[in-house]
């Protein structure tokens, strides 16, 4: 069995600070990587990544969701690594 990556555009609260939502998704079980990027009209997200085992069942998505500061996500790859 390999690693499943799971990576993500996170898009913040309104007012909400990226260096304190990024503190927060690092706090979750799996975490791997986090970047501030600009995204459309001057509004700014975060793009994060997290990593599992294959077979773990691990659903970051509800898991970010329910992370402080946070408003929506996209999911923009699953994959073996």
């Amino acid at each position: 069995m390999g690693k499943v990556l799971t990576a993500m555009r996170v898009f913040p609260e309104e007012g909400q600070d990226l260096n304190v939502l990024i503190e927060n998704l690092k706090k979750l079980k799996g975490f791997n990587t986090a970047k501030i990027e600009d995204y459309v009209f001057g509004a700014k997200i975060v793009k994060a990544s997290f990593v599992c085992e294959d077979g773990d069942n691990m659903d970051f998505e509800q898991m970010v969701k329910d992370t402080p500061g946070v408003s929506e996500l996209n999911v923009d790859e699953v994959g073996l690594i």
